[in-house]
């Protein structure tokens, strides 16, 4: 936040470089007014002068944009929605589409564990269930996979110690025993499980197997989340299109979509193919952004022009996306594309303030009408509308 904070915006520089010839022109001004005046009435050109300077001061022009975000973001970071870069809200306020991720985005970031069942092929393995159960959980414990992070609180004791543990993007994790066996946790076609062994209502699964060969099944409820259904709702309502982009199976995917209302969905969606649905909207000149929280999304939220991510995510989605979900409301991300477009207004409104402010007093500055100590009373005023406007946006 502080980082964001110390950063320039895009509407901030926009602000500044208008200033600068601004600056430059009422110097000229000035200038011009001071020497007219001298031929006019010689004792009032160097007041004359000095008015135009004082109440010509860009201050409320410079203020306009920073004023507004700094206390945008304010609010927002109370809400526990944190911006890593203070262009996110002008990204925002220009977004046309959302793609969601599922899993621990819509639904709740740790399933319900259900139990495990022994695969038919591996019912002569040496080891018992919980001995399995103990090495998968152990397993689990080095990945931050939702279904992982369930499973590992079920029995987080680290009974084994892997080697060469590595993770996989939409597949699982890899790592060696002690003794040198491949064991891996993940996907049925990661693990090696039966062809055709069939996913059950909202049921979902993990597996765990050896060189190839499947062992256990360990079984899950997905349960939304609760404000689920009514952010959706709310960012509907505010003219986004969301879009269900989830690397889950397409049963699951179209069930839980259709429970919450989106009726755009992508589902057995690899890292590329997330990739790829994002660019292609991009290409079509939509403003994209990408609400994840996995590694499977990192990507993605690298690419969409603005992303958020959940608070409870993998390090490597935070660290892609340009805000972050701490507070885990779903509320919350309606009310950040709401904030950002009223942010977008207030800014435009300070800079058509400012303008106007100047159009008005400088030629009653350049005919003699503003005294000096008037000019700066006017300066302080219109800077203190401009900041007064901002804070509104702190409510």
């Amino acid at each position: 936040m502080r980082d964001a904070m110390t950063q320039r915006p895009a509407l901030a520089a926009s602000a500044d470089r208008w200033a600068t010839p601004f600056l430059v022109g009422v110097l000229l001004l000035a200038g011009i007014a001071a020497a007219a005046w001298s031929v006019i009435d010689p004792a009032r050109a160097v007041w004359v002068a000095v008015s135009v300077l004082i109440v010509t001061c860009p201050c409320a022009l410079s203020l306009a944009a920073p004023s507004a975000l700094l206390a945008a973001s304010g609010q927002l970071a109370r809400r526990g929605v944190l911006l890593r870069r203070p262009d996110a809200l002008d990204a925002m306020a220009r977004v046309q589409t959302l793609f969601i991720d599922k899993t621990g985005t819509l639904t709740e970031p740790q399933p319900r564990w259900r139990g495990l069942q022994r695969v038919a092929d591996a019912t002569t393995a040496a080891d018992d269930d919980t001995t399995l159960l103990h090495a998968a959980a152990s397993l689990a414990a080095w990945s931050n996979h939702p279904l992982s992070r369930a499973l590992a609180t079920q029995d987080g004791a680290a009974v084994v110690t892997w080697h060469d543990v590595r993770e996989v993007p939409a597949a699982g994790i890899a790592a060696s025993d002690r003794d040198g066996r491949a064991w891996r946790l993940g996907t049925a076609a990661f693990v090696g499980a039966p062809q055709g062994d069939a996913e059950d209502g909202d049921t979902l699964h993990l597996w765990f197997g050896c060189a190839g060969t499947a062992l256990l099944r360990l079984d899950f409820d997905e349960v939304p989340r609760a404000d689920a259904a009514a952010a959706v709702a709310a960012l509907q309502a505010g003219g986004i299109e969301l879009r269900l982009l989830s690397g889950d199976r397409p049963a699951r995917v179209q069930r839980l979509a259709a429970q919450l209302g989106i009726a755009s969905v992508q589902a057995a969606a690899t890292p590329q193919d997330k990739l790829a649905a994002v660019r292609a909207l991009q290409a079509s000149g939509r403003v994209v952004a990408m609400l994840g929280d996995g590694i499977n999304d990192a990507p993605v939220l690298a690419q969409a022009d603005v992303s958020l991510a959940m608070g409870s995510g993998a390090d490597l989605a935070r660290h892609s996306a340009d805000a972050l979900l701490l507070s885990m409301q779903l509320a919350d991300v309606a009310h950040a594309f709401t904030l950002a477009r009223r942010t977008r207004s207030v800014v435009h409104q300070n800079f058509v303030w400012a303008a106007g402010y100047n159009a008005a007093c400088i030629p009653l500055a350049l005919v003699g009408w503003l005294p000096p100590w008037l000019a700066g009373l006017g300066m302080a005023l219109s800077s203190l509308v401009v900041v007064g406007n901002a804070l509104r946006l702190a409510r």
